[in-house]
């Protein structure tokens, strides 16, 4: 994906091995992070799945499918979390690092895929779905409402807090790089302004001066930036984070469980004791998924940690089938509303979804999910070989060549 593409680029090879000790400059090239790879693609497998589950289920009336979406909520986090990684580990301690020269490279690779798919997602499911189009050249406003919220489809927001996170990062990075000896304090404060962020997002009500702000915070980088600096901070202690991760895959295990249940059960509660709505869309944001996030974040890493380090050489296709999907997992996200849309929008007589009403559950979110991914990756295919790939999809054009 655009966002952490690239993680061959020379820097220092080693990290500091204590907190506080400086790591020394270095010549060489930092070794390729295969299982960086596999956190991508794993995170936006799970991405397209989840919006698929509440395309083809009763979003706004089903206990059952928003207590499950509410745990894949996690993967914005985790991506976020693994953005912060990935762009320290690469930037840390490059001695020719100006804010400028990274905002230059790294910024229009997010944002002018966002405007262009802003605006296709736009006149397609705004304008041309509604028997609109004739009142496109009248209704740019409307186009500018959406694009300043990352708001012209439900997944554009990401984008938008991207935007934010690459803006942001010099000062992170040079907050971790000050703060090194003393990153447990940083983390404390990062865990506060965490838990005040989320505590505001889900009881306080603001004047209204602030509603609009308020109810976009989720479009916004605070209520992310925990994840953000528990990467940054992996990514400078990494063989630390590495050595404490082996061989607790079970204690792991049963956090995941342990939290994944009081989230859950948590939000059994608001419904049925408290009166909250089915479909929440504070629910993301309550201080109960929390450690379920971070929890899910780290055991995600441990995986695919200890896939890169033990198995991927004896896996040669997994680590094949592994690198072509991240590779492309930025176009698919960008892709893949756009498909879901056209694979559900035939409706029956009584106004469902075609494949949903013919299909029975589970296999009707099942086949729609593989259908999904896989017209999406034909369609970042041709878009790669085409002019102006990297303005649609984030990534340099291929050349003309068979696909497989």
């Amino acid at each position: 994906m655009s966002t952490t593409a690239a993680v061959r680029e020379a820097a220092p090879a080693t990290t500091a091995a204590t907190i506080g000790t400086a790591p020394a400059k270095a010549t060489a090239k930092r070794p390729y992070l295969h299982h960086v790879d596999l956190i991508r693609t794993t995170t936006f497998a799970l991405v397209i799945f989840v919006h698929t589950l509440t395309s083809t289920t009763a979003e706004f009336t089903s206990m059952g499918t928003n207590g499950t979406a509410l745990l894949f909520h996690s993967t914005r986090n985790i991506f976020f979390a693994l953005t912060g990684f990935v762009l320290m580990y690469q930037y840390l301690d490059r001695p020719d690092f100006r804010a400028t020269s990274f905002w230059r490279r790294r910024i229009k690779l997010v944002i002018v895929p966002y405007l262009v798919w802003s605006v296709l997602y736009w006149v397609i499911e705004g304008m041309w779905a509604h028997g609109r189009l004739n009142d496109i050249p009248t209704s740019l406003d409307e186009l500018f409402d959406q694009v300043k919220w990352g708001t012209a489809a439900f997944h554009l927001y990401f984008l938008f807090v991207m935007l934010q996170v690459y803006l942001l990062f010099p000062l992170v990075r040079q907050i971790v790089t000050r703060t090194r000896g003393h990153h447990w304090w940083l983390l404390a404060g990062s865990v506060t302004l965490q838990v005040v962020v989320l505590s505001m997002i889900s009881y306080w009500t603001p004047p209204a001066g602030f509603a609009e702000l308020w109810g976009h915070m989720y479009a916004t980088v605070l209520p992310y930036q925990l994840l953000i600096v528990l990467g940054a901070l992996a990514a400078d202690h990494r063989e630390q984070v590495g050595r404490w991760l082996r061989g607790r895959g079970e204690l792991l295990g049963w956090l995941l469980l342990g939290t994944g249940l009081l989230a859950v059960g948590s939000y059994v509660h608001r419904v049925v004791f408290s009166g909250a709505p089915i479909n929440d869309p504070s629910s993301p944001f309550e201080l109960t998924l929390l450690p379920f996030i971070v929890v899910a974040a780290i055991s995600v890493y441990a995986m695919a940690l200890h896939w890169a380090t033990f198995h991927r050489d004896r896996t040669p296709l997994m680590a094949k089938t592994v690198a072509y999907a991240s590779n492309r997992s930025f176009p698919v996200f960008l892709v893949h509303v756009m498909v879901l849309f056209f694979l559900l929008r035939p409706v029956t007589d009584d106004g469902q979804k075609w494949m949903v009403a013919h299909i029975p559950q589970p296999f009707a979110t099942i086949t729609v999910y593989v259908a999904t991914l896989a017209i999406s990756l034909l369609v970042v295919e041709v878009l790669r070989r085409l002019p102006g790939s990297l303005y649609l999809t984030g990534r340099a054009r291929l050349p003309l060549r068979p696909m497989i």
